[in-house]
């Protein structure tokens, strides 16, 4: 009977070890599913955090591109103003010497313009992408 007494605490062992590992194989799934949920959290934290970098640097680049754009509307207005004013002040020389210098005169105030216009955009580009810099780097520091 002795035997049959081992073999039944052998049995009753086994069960034991079973029930263990059942119990690590849950633990070890149930920190699996955790984790699986922590990362889900943060990659939706992080994917809203590039949202709104995103969304700065949109409104920068908006920003810029209608300063520009009104950069060159006046750039524009003031050109067809002085051609205007060139045509009028054509009409009113007397002599191709005069003609020349109104011509002249109308090339540099266009060129001076121009070199003005162009500095204009050359800054706003540059505000424009500090602006949308401060975005990134404003996100990561918070």
């Amino acid at each position: 009977m002795s035997d049959n007494q081992n073999q039944a605490s052998g049995a009753s062992g086994g069960t034991t070890d079973q029930t263990g590992a059942s119990q690590r194989g849950a633990d070890q799934m149930r920190n699996a599913a955790q984790m699986s949920a922590q990362l889900s959290q943060e990659m939706i934290q992080r994917a809203g955090q590039n949202f709104e970098v995103m969304r700065r640097i949109g409104a920068a680049l908006n920003a810029g591109g209608r300063s520009a754009g009104n950069e060159f509307a006046e750039y524009v207005r003031h050109t067809a103003q002085r051609q205007q004013e060139m045509a009028q002040r054509l009409a009113q020389a007397r002599t191709p010497s005069d003609v020349l210098d109104i011509q002249t005169g109308f090339f540099q105030e266009n060129l001076r313009e121009l070199l003005g216009l162009t500095e204009r955009l050359s800054q706003n580009t540059a505000e424009t992408a500090r602006q949308a810099g401060q975005g990134i780097g404003g996100q990561n520091r918070s």
